[in-house]
C-alpha cells in the first residue's frame, strides 16, 4: 500500500495543513482576545493607540500648566445650555509621578474644538473625606489650571443640614478598604452623588459619569453627541412601547438609561468555556456532520463520475464528517467570539458589557438612579457594585441600555481606589480600542464637527491638539 496515494491519508495531510495555517494565524492576530485559545498572559494587554493617545493627552496637560491662558483662550468653558454635563469622578491614589486623573482630563481635552468645550459642562468630582485638598495630590494643581467648570468635594457641597454626621459616615466607608460591602457603599454613594450634582446645576440632557483612570479616544466628544442624536431618532420610532417592566427586548423601549463608552471583550464572549461540550459544540458538530454526508453520498453516487467518486472512500469521508467538522467546529468557539465576529461598527441596544468606566445617562432617568443607588448604600449586607445596580434599574424601569461601538474609552488603571489587585485591574481592557488609529480618529473628528458645528468650528487651526 502506497500511503502517500491513498484518499483518506490525503485528506488528513489536507486537514492538517489548514489547521496549522489558521493556528498560525490566531497566533499572531488572537493574542489580545482574553477568551481565546490564543490569548497571551505577555502581550495580551500591549498598548498600541492608548499610548499614542496618553502622550497627546499628557503633551496636551504639561502645555496647560506651562502656560494656561492660551488654551483657557482657546477652549473656553461650557456655554449656558451645555448638552452634556461630565462628570469625572477622583479619589487618591497611592502612586508617583503624573496622577491618572490628570491624563483623563488631558484625554478629555486634548484637540477638543472651542464648539466642543461649549457644548460640555465640565465638573471634576474629588470624592475623598474629609479634606480632599491635602489628601489628593492633583486638587491643587487641577484647580489652580481652572479649565473645569466646577469643582466637587463634599466639605464644600454637602447641605448644612447634618453635614458633619454625613462626613462622618463617609469618611468610616473609605477608611475600611479591606470592607469590600463599606467601599461599594461609598462608591455608590459617590454615583449617585455625582448625577445628583449635574441634574442640582445643570440643565444639560445628558449626564457622562467618567472614572479618573481612564483615557478617551480623539474626537470622543462629537462621536458622542452625534451617538445621543442617534439614539433619539432610534427612541421615536412608532413600534417602540412605553418602558415597561422586564420588557427591554431590543427594540422594544422608547426610553433608554444609558450609553455606553467602554466594554470589554471578556462581556460578549461565548457562554461556554474551551471545552468541546462547552458551547454545544458535540451537537453543532452532528447538525453538520450528519448532513454533510448524507449530502457527500448523495452526491457521490447520483452525480460524480466513477473516476472522481473512487477517491471519497470511507477514510475520507470520516476525516471529512468525523475528524475536520468537529474540530474546526470546536476551533471557532475556542478562538474567542471578538477575534472571530467583534462587535459591529454602530449605535445599538446591547444588554451585557462590563464596568462603569464611562458611561452617558438620560437625564430623564437621572434622578432615579440616583435615588436608588443612594437607596442601596443603606441595606444590610452587600450593597451592590456600581456597574451592576444601573443594570438592575434599567430592567426594573423597563429601560434600554445602548451601546456605541467604536468604544471611545480605554481603562489605564492598575493601582485602584478600592482595592481591586494590579493584576484584576489589568484585566478590565478593550483591545478594541488599541486598534483604534489615530489618523482615522482626526479625520472623523474634523467631520463629525462639521456636521454638529458647521464647516467653520471644523476648519479652525487649534493651537494645541
Amino acid at each position: 500500500m502506497n500511503l502517500p496515494r491513498q484518499p483518506g491519508f490525503r485528506a488528513l495531510a489536507l486537514l492538517l495543513t489548514i489547521v496549522a495555517v489558521y493556528v498560525t494565524y490566531g497566533y499572531f492576530n488572537f493574542y489580545r482576545d482574553p477568551l481565546s485559545i490564543f490569548f497571551s498572559e505577555k502581550h495580551g494587554f500591549d498598548r498600541f493607540y492608548s499610548a499614542t493617545r496618553q502622550a497627546e493627552a499628557d503633551e496636551f496637560f504639561d502645555a496647560l500648566l506651562a502656560n494656561p491662558d492660551p488654551v483657557r483662550s482657546q477652549l473656553a468653558k461650557a456655554g449656558p445650555r451645555p448638552d452634556i454635563c461630565a462628570v469625572f469622578l477622583t479619589i487618591a491614589r497611592e502612586m508617583h509621578g503624573r496622577q491618572y486623573i490628570e491624563t483623563a482630563v488631558g484625554s478629555f481635552l486634548a484637540n477638543m474644538t472651542h464648539a466642543e468645550r461649549n457644548a460640555i459642562h465640565l465638573k471634576l468630582f474629588f470624592a475623598d473625606v474629609p479634606n480632599p485638598e491635602t489628601q489628593h495630590k492633583s486638587y491643587a494643581t487641577l484647580a489652580a489650571a481652572d479649565i473645569a467648570d466646577d469643582i466637587v468635594a463634599y466639605p464644600e457641597s454637602l447641605p448644612d443640614k447634618d453635614k458633619e454626621k454625613k462626613m462622618a459616615l463617609l469618611e468610616s466607608w473609605s477608611k475600611r478598604r479591606n470592607d469590600k460591602s463599606m467601599i461599594e457603599r461609598k462608591t455608590l454613594h459617590d454615583y449617585a452623588y455625582a448625577l445628583r450634582q449635574c441634574t442640582q446645576t445643570t440643565n444639560a440632557p445628558y449626564i457622562a459619569l467618567f472614572e479618573d483612570d481612564i483615557i478617551l479616544a480623539d474626537g470622543w466628544a462629537a462621536q458622542t453627541l452625534k451617538n445621543l442624536h442617534i439614539i433619539e431618532d432610534m427612541m421615536k420610532d412608532p413600534r417602540r412601547h412605553s418602558p415597561a417592566r422586564g420588557r427591554v427586548e431590543p427594540g422594544g423601549p422608547n426610553s433608554w438609561l444609558y450609553l455606553r463608552m467602554f466594554n470589554q471583550e471578556r462581556s460578549f464572549g461565548w457562554g461556554g468555556g474551551y471545552g468541546f461540550r462547552s458551547n454545544n459544540a458535540h451537537i453543532i458538530s452532528l447538525a453538520v456532520s450528519i448532513p454533510l454526508l448524507v449530502f457527500i453520498l448523495l452526491t457521490r453516487r447520483f452525480f460524480l463520475p466513477r473516476s472522481v467518486a473512487r477517491h471519497i472512500d470511507g477514510w475520507v469521508l470520516l476525516v471529512t464528517c468525523g475528524v475536520a467538522v468537529p474540530l474546526l467546529v470546536w476551533l471557532f468557539f475556542a478562538s474567542g467570539k471578538a477575534s472571530l465576529l467583534g462587535s459591529p461598527l454602530g449605535v445599538y441596544e446591547e444588554w451585557f458589557g462590563c464596568c462603569s468606566q464611562a458611561l452617558v445617562f438620560n437625564r430623564k432617568h437621572a434622578q432615579g438612579l440616583s435615588d436608588f443607588l443612594m437607596a442601596a448604600t443603606t441595606k444590610s449586607g452587600r450593597a451592590g457594585r456600581g456597574d451592576m445596580l444601573p443594570k438592575e434599574y434599567a430592567w426594573n424601569h423597563g429601560l434600554a441600555r445602548i451601546s456605541a461601538y467604536p468604544m471611545l474609552a480605554q481603562h489605564l488603571g492598575r493601582i485602584s481606589a478600592t482595592g481591586t489587585t494590579s493584576v484584576e485591574a489589568s484585566q478590565i481592557w478593550s483591545m478594541a480600542f488599541e486598534n483604534l488609529k489615530a489618523d482615522q480618529l482626526a479625520h472623523d473628528h474634523m467631520r463629525a464637527v462639521e456636521e454638529l458645528f458647521g464647516q467653520q468650528q471644523a476648519e479652525k487651526t487649534k493651537a494645541y491638539g
